[in-house]
């Protein structure tokens, strides 16, 4: 409760801690003193404004407890993050072809982390955030069709790197992400995260629990069939899809599909007349499957981000008339829709260091 507590509100005064869990002073003294001794809570320095300055603490930064994978199509992200609940990129690399040879470059890049970085065997973990069906439990990746990768047991595979490996789905480890840093996803008894990307994601939580379904296919509204038994909502949705088909405007070259997006959306405000009309008819799509997610699962927040975090603060006004001309106003009435509150980094990036915390905060 302590550690949760630092983790979430920031570094605090032992009274803060106090007022805020209801326990004994002298309960809260004997484990912070525990929490400092063991390496998870250090000293942050003094209050200010008194004259007497109380000591605050905040978890420590003296150890690493994730090293990320956050694998897409087209490129790979490594980060590192720490128990504090922040996170550092220090890495990308193409996504190779093949396993195999995605299997040597993380190897290659963990090395080199384990050299200039310190962990902790107890505590620090490797999680691969994948782009497809994963089962958590097993560390299996089912499948991921837009990579090709089929039943990859991920511990078996990395077992010579010595280290516990976590496997997670993108849209879920966003939707955790989203769950430990957002108030409105924490007080929800509802809540749906579309992840955009090469692909298309999602993830659903339930009384704060992430749902992933008998065979961990919970949430993969990509593969949901749309206007025909052959159409996916992926075919309909994917960024990089929507990306080809204005491909003529915004120029054929090799740079990430974030910038890609940017220049979409500059072409968007001129009033490119062709963009426009690819556009328009694509927020068209978006708006069909909010529609059928606020009517399916009825949520109190939907969250919209992955690759691209920021199509609702720039298309929002368009989505929602589209979405008020198809649904009633009553069905929607107090669901909130918005962007994820991650726009530097996709958000399973900062999910697959919160999924070590919530394992050192349940195992403690």
């Amino acid at each position: 409760m302590i550690l949760r507590y630092l983790i979430e509100r920031g570094q605090s005064s032992r009274m803060e801690i106090v007022r805020h869990t209801k326990l004994a002073q002298s309960a809260i003294w004997r484990i912070m003193n525990e929490l400092v001794n063991e390496g998870l809570v250090q000293e942050r320095g003094f209050t200010t404004g008194k004259r007497r300055k109380p000591v605050i603490y905040g978890p420590t930064r003296s150890f690493i407890t994730s090293v990320v994978y956050n694998v897409e199509v087209l490129e790979t992200l490594v980060a590192i993050g720490f128990l504090d609940g922040s996170w550092k990129v220090i890495e990308r690399f193409p996504t190779p072809p093949n396993f195999e040879l995605f299997k040597e470059s993380v190897k290659m890049s963990f090395e080199k982390i384990i050299k200039e970085k310190t962990i902790r065997k107890d505590i620090t973990k490797i999680v691969f955030s994948l782009p497809g069906m994963v089962n958590y439990e097993k560390k299996l990746l089912i499948f991921a069709p837009n990579l090709s990768w089929k039943n990859i047991d991920f511990q078996q595979e990395f077992v010579d790197l010595n280290m516990e490996v976590f496997v997670e789905n993108d849209a879920n480890l966003s939707l955790m992400a989203e769950q430990f840093f957002s108030q409105d996803v924490k007080r929800s008894k509802v809540a749906f995260f579309l992840y955009f990307g090469e692909g298309i994601g999602g993830a659903i939580s339930v009384d704060g629990s992430i749902v992933r379904g008998k065979n961990s296919a919970a949430g993969e509204i990509g593969h949901v069939t749309f206007n025909g038994d052959k159409n996916e909502i992926e075919s309909f949705l994917s960024i990089s899809r929507l990306i080809d088909k204005v491909q003529k405007w915004i120029g054929n070259n090799d740079s990430p599909l974030e910038e890609k997006f940017q220049r979409l959306k500059r072409l968007w405000f001129i009033g490119q007349r062709d963009v426009k009309k690819i556009l328009e008819d694509y927020l068209h799509h978006v708006a069909v499957v909010l529609r059928d997610l606020v009517y399916f699962l009825n949520p109190d927040v939907i969250i919209l981000g992955g690759l691209i975090n920021d199509i609702y603060e720039t298309f929002g006004p368009y989505i929602r008339r589209e979405l008020e001309t198809i649904t009633e106003k009553e069905i929607l009435t107090g669901v909130v829709i918005r962007d994820s509150i991650f726009k530097e980094v996709p958000p399973s990036l900062v999910g697959g260091n919160v999924l070590v915390i919530e394992n050192v905060l349940k195992t403690l």
